[in-house]
C-alpha cells in the first residue's frame, strides 16, 4: 500500500507583552520680584527656588538675570534651568511656563522626553531675549512669575500601591454633614457647628477655650464678635483641610483675594493659626501695590508680620514708588492709625 503524506499548517497563538510606562506629573511656581535689582548679576550667576518633589525626586528651578554662560549671544537672553538634586537619573518631560500676568498667552518652552542625570540639568539658555521680556506683559510691578512642570516616567511597577493621604477630605466631609459636632458660633446671626477636639488640636486660643480653666464657663454657644460670617467659614475649611482655596488658587479678581487674605490675616492671628497667617501675607505681598501699600503695611505692623513688614520696606525704596504710595488715601490712613510706621519710614527714607 502506498503510503500518503501531507503537508500540515500549525499556527501558533497570538502572543501579547505590555511595557507599562508609569507618569507621575508636578508643578511649582517660581516668583522672581525686583527683576531690575537683578539685572546685572553677572553672566552664570543662579537665582534658584525652594526644593520641590515630584515622583520622589527632588528638582530646583534656576534663573540667570545675565544668561548661564558666554556662549554666543546668551548673555542678551534669560535663562533657565531645572537641576535635579536627587542622587538617581530619572527620565522626564520637562515645560517651563512664563506666565502672562495680564491674562493673555504664557511663553512655553518644553525640552521633551529627556534623561537627567544625578546633579545635572536640563537647559533653557534661550527662553526669551531681555530686551523683549521688559516690555511685555509677563513682566508687571518689576516681577514675574515661572511654572516649572516636570513629568517623570517609571517603567517599573511596584507591586503595592499606596493611596495619598485624604484625611483633609475626610475632616472637611465632617464638618460639612455637622456629624458629632458639639460646640456652636454665631457670627452675625449665622451659626456654625464644628468639634471641639479638631478646634483644639489645630489652635491654641480654641485649646485653652475648651480645655483650660475657663472651660466650665463656656456656653453651648459661641458668640463671634468682629468678624464676616464669610471670613469664619474660610477660616473652619482651614481648620479642617489645611488648605485656603480661595488664596491658593489663581484669582482673576485681585482685589477680592486681597480683601480675604486681609481679614483672613487678622483672623488667623487672633486664634494662633502661624500657617494661614503665613499663606494670607504672601498672598499680600504677591498683590502689592501703590494703592494697597498702606493697609498692608498698616496690618503687617498690627500683627507683627516681619517678613511682610520688610518686604514693605523693600517695595517703597525706589523714590518714583514712595511718592506714588504717599499720595494714596490708605498712606494717608496708615499714618492716623499707626504713627510708629511714618517714624521708620522718615528714618530710612530721608525726605518722607
Amino acid at each position: 500500500m502506498a503510503m500518503m503524506s501531507s503537508a500540515v499548517d500549525i499556527i501558533e497563538p497570538e502572543t501579547i507583552t505590555t511595557w507599562l510606562t508609569k507618569t507621575c506629573t508636578g508643578s511649582h511656581l517660581f516668583k522672581i520680584t525686583g527683576y531690575s535689582f537683578n539685572k546685572g548679576i553677572g553672566v552664570g550667576k543662579c537665582i534658584n527656588s525652594d526644593i520641590f518633589t515630584v515622583g520622589g525626586y527632588n528638582w530646583t528651578i534656576g534663573y540667570y538675570p545675565d544668561g548661564k554662560s558666554r556662549n554666543n549671544t546668551e548673555p542678551d537672553w534669560l535663562a533657565f534651568d531645572l537641576h535635579l538634586t536627587s542622587a538617581a537619573r530619572a527620565r522626564v518631560k520637562i515645560t517651563l511656563t512664563m506666565l502672562n500676568q495680564f491674562g493673555g498667552t504664557p511663553l512655553m518652552h518644553n525640552s521633551g522626553a529627556v534623561t537627567v542625570e544625578p546633579y545635572c540639568s536640563s537647559n533653557f539658555p534661550y527662553f526669551i531675549k531681555k530686551k523683549e521680556f521688559e516690555t511685555s506683559n509677563y513682566l508687571k510691578n518689576d516681577s514675574f512669575t515661572i511654572r516649572g512642570t516636570v513629568t517623570v516616567m517609571k517603567s517599573k511597577k511596584h507591586p503595592f500601591t499606596v493611596q495619598p493621604s485624604n484625611l483633609h477630605q475626610q475632616l472637611t466631609g465632617l464638618l460639612e454633614s455637622e456629624d458629632g459636632t458639639d460646640v456652636s458660633f454665631k457670627v452675625r446671626g449665622v451659626t456654625f457647628n464644628a468639634h471641639c477636639c479638631v478646634l483644639a488640636a489645630r489652635s491654641p486660643v480654641f485649646r485653652a477655650q475648651f480645655f483650660g480653666p475657663m472651660k466650665g464657663l463656656m456656653n453651648e454657644s459661641i458668640e463671634i464678635k468682629d468678624m464676616e460670617p464669610s471670613i469664619f467659614k474660610s477660616m473652619l475649611h482651614f481648620i479642617y483641610s489645611d488648605s485656603v482655596p480661595e488664596l491658593q488658587e489663581v484669582s482673576d479678581d485681585k482685589d477680592v483675594s486681597i480683601v480675604l487674605a486681609q481679614h483672613l490675616l487678622v483672623a488667623a492671628d487672633r486664634y494662633g493659626l502661624d500657617r494661614l497667617k503665613q499663606i494670607c501675607e504672601m498672598k499680600m505681598y504677591e498683590f502689592i501695590d501703590a494703592h494697597n501699600f498702606g493697609t498692608t503695611l498698616t496690618l503687617a505692623e498690627q500683627h507683627n508680620c516681619s517678613e511682610l513688614k520688610g518686604a514693605c520696606m523693600e517695595f517703597i525704596k525706589p523714590p518714583e514708588m514712595l511718592a506714588a504710595v504717599v499720595r494714596t488715601e490708605g498712606f494717608e490712613h496708615m499714618i492716623k492709625s499707626c504713627p510708629v510706621i511714618l517714624k521708620e519710614l522718615r528714618s530710612k527714607n530721608q525726605g518722607c
